[in-house]
């Protein structure tokens, strides 16, 4: 185990395995709600959701249809972790990480409440994503915490920048990594794909305003298998250690340095 920073820049952290399509979760609820209630997870909601699904047809292109889906939401009273339930996937969002290994343990456990209730067939694709808010202190210029490579043109542009964006997918063994960074002024942000969902944001994310880097940073693996909740936690452990070298190579020692101070 690492030593975590004393003041981490991740805000938001996502862990999804989607697995075979269970057509009547709806009647397996009951017994989920009791579970992760159980477990220390009390707040549930419900929603529907819309999805674009794509029918591939020899020959001929077709339209996507929109299907209506229903998710489930399991959240813990400080509203710090909540579980989402898909009828094809499981995912914990957390706005308070702390450390790889127990953040992965409290999914897994998930997981396995599920499990335990509707028996799952196979898992198709675990993935793990961070968004890291890189904020310099008073006096300290971004540049000092982010490496050049990712700045963009905004130094040698005329203008006021505006915004300055970088995206990388690459390939790790059987990981696929893409790495995003958007440096821009304003306050916290959410890629559009993403949403708080009413989680608490920790002060110190919300309340800046200034010149600075989001991190979004992607590792996924997409391979069928029989379900296996411990395979699982081998596939998060490989796509962590991708993830980790990512955001190593996109920060500087001075940041690391900032993010270790009491």
């Amino acid at each position: 185990m690492g030593t975590p920073l004393k003041s981490p820049p991740v805000y938001f952290t996502v862990v999804q395995a989607r697995f075979n399509t269970l057509l009547k979760l709806g009647d397996y609820l009951p017994s989920i709600q009791e579970a992760m209630r159980k477990a220390g997870f009390p707040d549930f909601t419900s929603r529907k959701t819309v999805a674009l699904q794509f029918a591939a047809q020899e020959g001929q292109a077709t339209p996507p249809s929109v299907v209506n889906l229903d998710q489930f939401l399991f959240g813990n009273a400080d509203k710090t972790h909540t579980f989402v339930l898909n009828p094809d996937a499981l995912t914990l969002q957390s706005t308070r990480y702390g450390r790889f290994e127990d953040f992965s343990a409290q999914f897994l456990k998930g997981l396995g409440l599920v499990n335990d209730i509707v028996q799952l067939d196979f898992t198709d694709r675990v993935g793990l994503r961070y968004l890291d808010h890189v904020a310099p202190r008073s006096n300290d210029s971004l540049d000092l915490y982010v490496v050049p490579e990712v700045r963009g043109l905004g130094a040698r542009l005329a203008g006021e920048l505006v915004h300055s964006f970088s995206e990388t997918f690459s390939r790790v063994g059987n990981v696929q990594l893409r790495s995003r960074i958007l440096i821009q002024d304003g306050g916290l942000a959410f890629p559009p794909d993403l949403t708080a969902d009413g989680m608490q944001i920790d002060t110190r994310f919300r309340e800046y305003s200034g010149r600075h880097a989001t991190l979004d940073t992607d590792g996924f693996i997409e391979e069928r298998m029989a379900f296996s909740a411990p395979a699982v936690g081998d596939q998060l452990h490989a796509i962590h250690g991708v993830i980790s070298e990512a955001f190593k190579a996109a920060v500087t020692d001075h940041a690391f340095k900032v993010w270790n101070e009491a």
